[in-house]
C-alpha cells in the first residue's frame, strides 16, 4: 500500500529509432569479368574411350517348368478329433443368497477400554512458596571509598598568527622545469594510403606469359598377343625328383552302394520314411465357427439385459454412510476484515526533498552554477 501512496508519476519521452534505409539499386551493371576468365585460354581435352567388353546379361527362353517332391508325394491322413482333458469351468448360479456382512462385522467383539495415561513428564517449569532471594555478592561485600574531585586542566586559547600564510610551495620555489625534450612517439601514422590514380589491370601473369604449342594426348593402342617361340616344358620339380615306390595302390570305394541312373530314368521316390511309416485312419479336425443370425445374435440365444449383479443383488436399506478420516483440503477463512496496518504505515513521517542533497547530476551543477566553460 506504502508503493501506491508514495509513488510519484515522472514524464516519458517515447524513443522513436532511427529510420530504415532505404535500398537503393547501383546505377552501373555488374562486371562479372575476372582475370582467370581474361586470361585463361582454355585446353582442348577428348574423353577417354573404354576399352573393357561390355557383360551382356542373357536370360534363357525355355521356360522352367518343375514339379517338387512335395506336390507329387504328399498325401492327406484322415486324423480323429482331438479330446479335451481340461475340467468343465462353467459358471453355476448359487443356490444361497448373498450376505452383506464381512468376517470382521461378524467375529469382531467390540470392548470398552479407558484410555491410558501419558507417561510423558509435565512441562509446566516447577515453582517454589518461598521468595526469591535479593542479596548478591556485590550488595553485601561491597565498600563505598571516598572519591576525590577530579582536576580540570584550563585548554589554551587560541592565538591568531601575526604573520600572514605564504601561499607559495616548495614545489614552486624550487622546480626550474624539465631540461629534456619530450620523448618522440614511435607510433607509425596511421593514415590509410590514398591513390587517385585508376587500378592497374596488368599481371605477372599478363606480362610474362608465354603460351607454348600443345598436343592432344592419343590413347595408347592396345597391344596384339604375340605367341611365344619354341614349346612349353609342362615338366615341374614334383615330376622330376620325386620317386614313387612299387606299391599296389588302389582308389578308394565308397561303403554306399552307387548307381548311375540315366537322366531319362523317372526319379525313384522310396525313402526310408515311405516304406517304414504306418498310416493311420485320422480324421481332420476343423475350427467350429458360431452361425450367426440376420439380427446379429448367436444360436446361443438373446441376451436379456440382465447381468449376474443384477439377479443375485439385495439392497439394503438403513445402512449407514462410513464417514472419511481424510483431513479436509479448506483452509482456514474468517469474516473478519483483514488488518492491513503495517510499522511503514503507522511509523513513517513524510518529509521535504528540497534541501535534501542528491548526487551531483549534471542537471543539478548546471542549477547551482557549479559547472565551469571549458
Amino acid at each position: 500500500m506504502h508503493y501506491r501512496n508514495d509513488y510519484i508519476t515522472h514524464p516519458l519521452s517515447k524513443h522513436e529509432p532511427p529510420p530504415k534505409a532505404f535500398y537503393v539499386p547501383p546505377s552501373t551493371s555488374m562486371q562479372g569479368a575476372s582475370t582467370y576468365t581474361q586470361d585463361y585460354p582454355g585446353h582442348g581435352v577428348c574423353l577417354r574411350e573404354f576399352y573393357g567388353q561390355k557383360e551382356v546379361r542373357r536370360l534363357p527362353i525355355e521356360k522352367f517348368d518343375a514339379n517338387p517332391t512335395y506336390l507329387s508325394d504328399y498325401k492327406k491322413w484322415a486324423l480323429p478329433p482331438r479330446i479335451q482333458h481340461r475340467p468343465n469351468n462353467k459358471y453355476e448360479k448359487p443356490s444361497v443368497s448373498m450376505e452383506q456382512s464381512s468376517t470382521s462385522q461378524r467375529d469382531y467383539r467390540y470392548q470398552f477400554a479407558p484410555p491410558r495415561e501419558s507417561a510423558q513428564p509435565s512441562v509446566k517449569a516447577m515453582q517454589s512458596n518461598e521468595p526469591l532471594q535479593s542479596h548478591t555478592e556485590h550488595s553485601t561485600s561491597f565498600i563505598p571509598h571516598e572519591i576525590k574531585c577530579r582536576s580540570v586542566t584550563e585548554k589554551e586559547k587560541y592565538v591568531m598568527p601575526e604573520v600572514p600564510m605564504a601561499l607559495i610551495t616548495t614545489f614552486q620555489t624550487d622546480y626550474t622545469g624539465a631540461k629534456s625534450l619530450p620523448a618522440e612517439t614511435m607510433r607509425p601514422v596511421q593514415t590509410s594510403m590514398v591513390s587517385n590514380c585508376p587500378l592497374a589491370s596488368s599481371s605477372e601473369f599478363r606480362d610474362n606469359f608465354v603460351a607454348w604449342p600443345t598436343v592432344s594426348r592419343k590413347p595408347n593402342a592396345a597391344l596384339t598377343y604375340e605367341k611365344p617361340k619354341g614349346n612349353i616344358d609342362f615338366q615341374t620339380t614334383q615330376r622330376l625328383n620325386f620317386s614313387s615306390p612299387n606299391i599296389n595302390l588302389k582308389p578308394t570305394t565308397a561303403k554306399q552302394s552307387f548307381t548311375y541312373r540315366p537322366p531319362d530314368v523317372p526319379l525313384d521316390c522310396a525313402t526310408q520314411y515311405n516304406n517304414s511309416f504306418k498310416k493311420w485312419n485320422l480324421e481332420s479336425t476343423s475350427p467350429r465357427m458360431r452361425q450367426k443370425l440376420q439380427d446379429g445374435t448367436t444360436l446361443g440365444g438373446k441376451f436379456e439385459g440382465q447381468s449376474t449383479m443384477k439377479e443375485h443383488f439385495v439392497h439394503h436399506q438403513n445402512l449407514k454412510h462410513v464417514q472419511s478420516c481424510k483431513p479436509t483440503d479448506k483452509g482456514f477463512s474468517s469474516h473478519s476484515p483483514l488488518d492491513d496496518d503495517t510499522i511503514y504505515k503507522v511509523s513513517y513521517v513524510p518529509q521535504s526533498m528540497k534541501e535534501v542533497e542528491r548526487y551531483p547530476t549534471p542537471d543539478w551543477l548546471k542549477q547551482r552554477e557549479i559547472v565551469q566553460p571549458h
